[in-house]
């Protein structure tokens, strides 16, 4: 009898758990988004789709906002529950690489592409922790269409709990593969280096190692452009040792940060200036430039340092009223000299472009909920990608 009360109980939850997810869904279903032009260039969203998150309450979706509107991103459950959101720009290539895209993780940081390959690397291991792992590297040659594989199996002493690729470097014959890779918790920031001609591992570099124990623990960030599978010549990083304390705060110990070129493998730490130090998790990586957006209720001011020249430029300020908050932080993305930004405003979201070589603001407008009757004064709007869909 026990027995059948389990599963009865366990059929209870399964229903209650697929009822309250479709009435969340049929409810966030009737939220429409709008953007709204204030000022500036209409032209400048006329191909553009912003995917973003809206969240309220208990309530998650993932929408693709243009100047028509906007369409809910997933409308599978099952999809849904498997986590199968795909950024725009796997959305490309499954569409016109449908053959070499299947069973491949949706993870930029696996990836690089130029104008006549893709090509996507991945750690795995046969079994549980502690197994040594092997390297596969899939290539796609974009003009014929026709793709090879070739595995490379790590030396015996490489074991790990696990191994996560952060970027794909690709020049002269050489496949350089930024990872993080961990062992009882050690974390180790690697440059694995492969020779594409000989198939063969090169070289394995340990740029950074770090050990947490009972009184702190530590952390490498990297602040590359993780939507981006081109080349980019360098990479930053940061590794910062930290405790807790009784409130539960943390206490900084220490926060180096360093960058790395890839094109003649040198590493320099880099120097972010006390007044800035606050916002040091907020930096962009992009190109030669490093961003650091500092937000108030006046807009926001956009530091930059240029990496080449070695020195901080003018800040870049865009002015415009906003609801500064630790709740919902403003979210942005820059590309090819431009800076979209999603702020919150007063009566909805500001959406501003900007450009980033004369500091000008080229569109403003606001996106809001287009039925009234559906606005919930505490819902949240964040960017995930944006893509402009020039043809």
């Amino acid at each position: 009898m026990k027995k059948y009360w389990k599963t009865i109980l366990i059929s209870l939850i399964i229903v209650t758990t697929i009822g309250s997810y479709y009435i969340q869904q049929a409810m966030a279903k009737n939220v429409s988004l709008k953007i709204e032009t204030t000022n500036g260039d209409k032209g400048e969203i006329d191909n553009l789709i912003i995917h973003a998150s809206y969240q309220s309450v208990d309530i998650y979706r993932s929408l693709d906002i243009s100047k028509d509107g906007s369409t809910n991103q997933s409308e599978s459950f099952i999809r849904e529950l498997k986590g199968r959101y795909y950024p725009g720009m796997f959305q490309k290539y499954i569409q016109e690489h449908r053959k070499f895209m299947r069973g491949k993780e949706a993870n930029p940081g696996q990836y690089f592409e130029d104008e006549d390959r893709l090509i996507y690397t991945i750690f795995s291991n046969k079994e549980d922790r502690g197994d040594s792992f092997t390297l596969q590297i899939d290539i796609l040659d974009k003009n014929t269409n026709e793709s090879s594989s070739f595995k490379i199996n790590m030396p015996d002493q490489v074991r790990y709990d696990w191994i996560n690729e952060s970027d794909v470097y690709v020049e002269n014959g050489k496949i350089k593969i930024l990872a993080t890779s961990n062992l009882n918790n050690e974390e180790e920031l690697h440059l694995y280096t492969v020779d594409e001609n000989k198939k063969e591992l090169e070289q394995d570099s340990i740029i950074a190692k770090i050990e947490s124990d009972e009184i702190s623990r530590a952390s490498i960030y990297m602040f590359n452009d993780y939507n981006k599978v081109q080349n980019e010549n360098y990479f930053l990083y940061m590794v910062e040792k930290y405790k807790y304390l009784e409130d539960g705060e943390r206490e900084i110990i220490s926060s180096p940060m360093y960058l790395y070129n890839y094109l003649n493998n040198e590493e320099k730490e880099w120097t972010i200036p006390a007044e800035l130090k606050p916002y040091k998790h907020s930096i962009i990586l992009q190109g030669t430039d490093i961003f650091i957006p500092v937000r108030s209720t006046n807009g926001l001011v956009l530091n930059r340092y240029n990496i080449e020249k070695n020195q901080w430029e003018e800040p870049i300020n865009f002015k415009y009223t906003s609801i500064a908050n630790n709740k919902e932080k403003p979210s942005l993305q820059i590309t090819d000299g431009k800076l979209y930004l999603l702020d919150r405003v007063k009566d909805g979201h500001l959406f501003l472009i900007g450009d980033l070589r004369t500091g000008e603001s080229l569109y403003e407008g606001k996106i809001i909920i287009e039925n009234k009757d559906k606005l919930d004064a505490d819902y949240s709007l964040f960017i995930e990608q944006i893509d402009n869909n020039i043809h």
